[in-house]
């Protein structure tokens, strides 16, 4: 058990004594490391008596002295050394579970893990958690947690993650704030299932906890073609309409009570009602935003502060900075069904610059179903729909493809796909100030957005 370490930081002083990419750190001070908190912890001691294992199997040991809050420059492959816990439910609407088939095995890996959950804000069901556990959670204050909840019916979130054992998840939720742990906690909702007054008491339940559990996120049930459960089933734009009007009713409730809306819907289920996504300050600080609660209020809110900055007329010319991205042709941005909500914008402004011709081209899921309209989860066999030979360059974000290499949920590679559609394709990072670089070179202060959380 230890940690493979990728990169050495320029300058650092792992650099200064000869620790190299591919060696392993097993142990500081004689502590074992199972993932990057036991690293973190560790290392901020100013002594450190350091244990690797090098690429062929031999082990050698660094003395290091240094400041306390002095870093040592390690990168590591995985912010957990040993192996992930994986989750052992059966969730009646698990999305992960409706990927199948799938040509990449990673997408098929449920982590169930509490440092997953700390570390990368993954949702985690909390039905895994030992005793050990809760005790490392209190002794390293590993705060804030994220927690699908579901229901706080014991029998029906049973029922939900389709497990043997006690499902009951407000004595977990009272123990791990017992622990000095903050919950942010989600809610993927069902029609008939886990909606209406279920909802009601799951809500009030978490309400009742407050500051601890300090959001709750309202997420619509997502459904691949590969859904096998009869039970399930989408919302309606009507019964979408009718969800945000409650909970904008306990919101305003909320705001009387604790001074914050608490509970807030996805943005998935403004745009299913045909409604206006929110202003940004409807989110608050966005405890949820890689939930996708918000993320289109704060893509909007960056565009719009930075739409002002952008040229009134297209002329490569006379823009030195984007000489190496410009051309004279056609461009077109490229996102899902849901991106329209937030692209359309985007696109009637761009469209008022003269000299520049845009489209945008809205693409359906051909993977997994019309019923998943998530940008993100767009293939490149989804693109391959797009007309060939037609614009100079297309924009896509960078989170449909993975976030280190240059290839599709199908596998297919960015070069495949260009070469299919015999044009160039810039992946952008999904905020408004990446976009406007990649447009017109233009280097404007970044807001990062980064994609949702995976919903267990």
């Amino acid at each position: 058990m230890g940690g493979l370490i990728t990169e050495i930081i320029s300058g650092s002083i792992a650099a200064t004594i000869g620790i190299k990419p591919g060696d392993m750190l097993m142990s500081v001070n004689g502590c074992q490391m199972a993932d990057i908190i036991d690293y973190r912890y560790a290392t901020a001691d100013d002594l450190l008596e350091l244990e690797l294992l090098r690429p062929d199997n031999s082990h050698y040991r660094l003395s290091v002295k240094k400041d306390v809050d002095q870093e040592l420059g390690l990168v590591f492959a995985a912010n957990v050394f040993d192996r992930i816990r994986c989750c052992a439910n059966h969730c009646i609407f698990c999305f992960i579970d409706q990927l199948q088939p799938s040509p990449r095995l990673g997408l098929l890996l449920k982590d169930d893990d509490y440092r997953m959950s700390f570390l990368e804000g993954n949702f985690i069901t909390c039905t895994n958690l030992r005793d050990e556990d809760y005790q490392r959670i209190a002794e390293l204050r590993l705060s804030p947690l994220y927690v699908s909840v579901h229901s706080t019916d014991a029998l029906l979130r049973q029922h939900m993650l389709q497990i043997k054992k006690n499902a009951d998840i407000m004595p977990v939720l009272r123990r791990l704030i017992d622990c000095g742990c903050t919950i942010h906690a989600q809610i993927v909702l069902c029609p008939g299932i886990n909606d209406g007054r279920e909802l009601e008491k799951t809500i009030n339940d978490l309400a009742a906890l407050f500051p601890d559990v300090a959001s709750i996120a309202v997420v619509p049930v997502g459904l691949t073609k590969y859904n096998k459960c009869n039970r399930l089933r989408l919302y309606t734009p009507g019964k979408a309409a009718d969800l945000l009007d409650y909970i904008a009713i306990r919101q305003a409730e909320f705001r009387k009570l604790y001074d914050t809306s608490l509970v807030f819907a996805a943005d998935e289920l403004y745009i299913k009602a045909g409604r206006a996504i929110p202003d940004a300050e409807h989110y608050e600080d966005f405890p949820q935003i890689e939930n996708g609660v918000g993320m289109a209020a704060a893509f909007l809110k960056q565009w719009r502060r930075l739409k002002n900055r952008l040229p009134k007329e297209f002329a490569c010319s006379r823009q030195a900075a984007c000489s190496q991205r410009a051309d004279s042709g056609r461009w077109a941005l490229i996102t899902g069904v849901n991106g329209r909500a937030v692209m359309d914008e985007v696109y009637r402004d761009l469209s008022k610059i003269k000299g520049l011709s845009v489209d945008l081209l809205v693409v359906e899921n051909v993977l997994y179903g019309n019923s998943v309209t998530a940008t993100g989860l767009l293939s490149g066999c989804c693109l391959s729909t797009l007309p060939v030979a037609v614009y100079d360059k297309m924009f896509i974000p960078a989170n449909m493809l993975k976030f280190d290499q240059n290839i599709f949920l199908d596998d297919m590679t960015l070069d495949d796909l260009t070469k299919k559609l015999q044009t160039q394709i810039v992946a952008v990072e999904p905020n408004a100030a990446a976009l406007t670089t990649a447009l017109f070179g233009q280097r404007l202060s970044p807001r990062r957005i980064v994609g949702c959380r995976r919903r267990k």
